[in-house]
């Protein structure tokens, strides 16, 4: 316990640290606080983390359930529904060809193909999000933010299918689970619909001594957590759904209580979580041998050029000029969050071993500084809407 503790104090300075680094090389948070983790698990607890593994382990479930919970917190479905065949028909590309680049990848390279290809298909809204701010053109942002979120949701979807089908065995029961858990995505919409979410938004947001606002958002999580786990899913389906529904009870200026939970998540469980996820990557163990630096390198250009095909030429025929669909392209290519969530799960579930998990965790670091810096250069000034 002593050894955890003193852990945990260098891991607070770090997330001290880590927003003044952020800002000085303008690189996104995220990568700051996996890299800042790289440099505690490698350098100086290397001798002492096995001694505290299991609570280590802990605060990542913790911090993955509550990094899904957000990620549904950030969607908005009134968003989608504005030029929504457009958009799919770009989501659809973008997750499908990176599915199937995934999937051939692994048989040849003996990875669980389903399991890769899952992993190659998502993208990452909270790399996105923060750039879209800073784009002049409506039409492109709203395409692009769209797309993001339905292979967000999607992807979401696949991963939690993906283990669920690698870890067991399919039958009749399973079918029945399949159903439900889809039925469950459509919740947040149909309580919309329904007039309860307007009941629900003036209750959960009023302003209280007791915070009923965000007492009620963890026992939502909690309870579609363990909703999501007996029916043979991963519980970040639940907290994803959780996220969702919340969502929908918000309105779409930040209220005080999406402030409380956001403060939550990025004051305490993702930094965490990030800097517990860079803690596990073994540097000498990838760097060492040849073979892993070529499947780092095989992996990246089949991640990147995955999304570019299927992101990038659909855009290309839903009618964007060719700088356009070049830079949606390269923009979807950021991976962060889900791949994060992904191996994290792959690695506790057996599905990958340490030498994939680091591969991933330095694409998600090389796409999230990449892409969106690339993205935005190529597609430069804009100030008209998309034709």
């Amino acid at each position: 316990m002593k050894d955890f503790i003193t852990f945990l104090s260098v891991a607070f300075v770090a997330i001290l640290l880590a927003p003044i680094l952020s800002n000085r090389f303008k690189i996104p948070l995220i990568v700051i606080e996996m890299i800042l983790g790289i440099i505690l698990g490698n350098l100086i607890f290397s001798a002492s983390l096995k001694n505290f593994s299991e609570i280590i382990e802990i605060f990542k479930l913790f911090g993955l359930i509550y990094l899904m919970f957000l990620a549904g917190l950030e969607v908005d479905f009134e968003g989608l529904e504005i030029g929504i065949r457009r958009t799919m028909f770009i989501a659809f590309s973008s997750l499908l060809i990176p599915f199937i680049s995934g999937y051939l990848l692994g048989e040849r390279i003996g990875v669980a193909p389903l399991f890769m290809g899952t992993l190659l298909s998502t993208t990452s809204l909270g790399v996105i999000l923060p750039l879209t701010r800073e784009l002049s053109d409506n039409g492109f942002k709203k395409i692009l933010l769209g797309s993001v979120v339905i292979v967000d949701i999607l992807s979401m979807f696949l991963l939690a299918l993906s283990v669920t089908i690698i870890e067991g065995e399919m039958n009749l029961s399973f079918l029945y689970s399949l159903i439900f858990v889809t039925i469950l995505f459509l919740l947040p919409k149909a309580l919309r619909d329904s007039g309860f979410i307007r009941f629900l938004d003036t209750w959960i947001d009023e302003e209280s001594h007791f915070e009923l606002g965000v007492r009620f958002s963890f026992a939502l999580i909690i309870f579609f957590v363990v909703l999501s786990e007996y029916f043979g899913f991963h519980s970040i389906l639940g907290a994803f759904i959780a996220g969702l529904i919340i969502s929908e009870a918000l309105p779409h200026d930040k209220t005080m209580l999406e402030r409380k939970l956001e403060s939550f998540g990025y004051g305490f469980f993702i930094p965490i979580l990030f800097i517990l996820v860079g803690v596990k990557v073994d540097l000498l163990e990838l760097f060492s041998k040849l073979d892993n630096l070529m499947l780092l390198t095989l992996i990246l250009i089949t991640a990147l050029a995955s999304k570019m095909i299927g992101a990038g030429v659909s855009s290309l025929l839903a009618g964007m000029n060719i700088k356009k669909a070049i830079s949606l392209g390269v923009l979807h290519s950021a991976r962060l969050s889900l791949v994060i969530a992904g191996v994290e799960i792959g690695i506790q579930a057996g599905i990958i071993n340490e030498s994939i998990y680091a591969i991933f965790v330095m694409i998600a670091i090389i796409s999230s500084i990449l892409s969106p810096s690339l993205g935005k250069q190529i597609l430069g000034p804009q100030k008209t809407r998309i034709s």
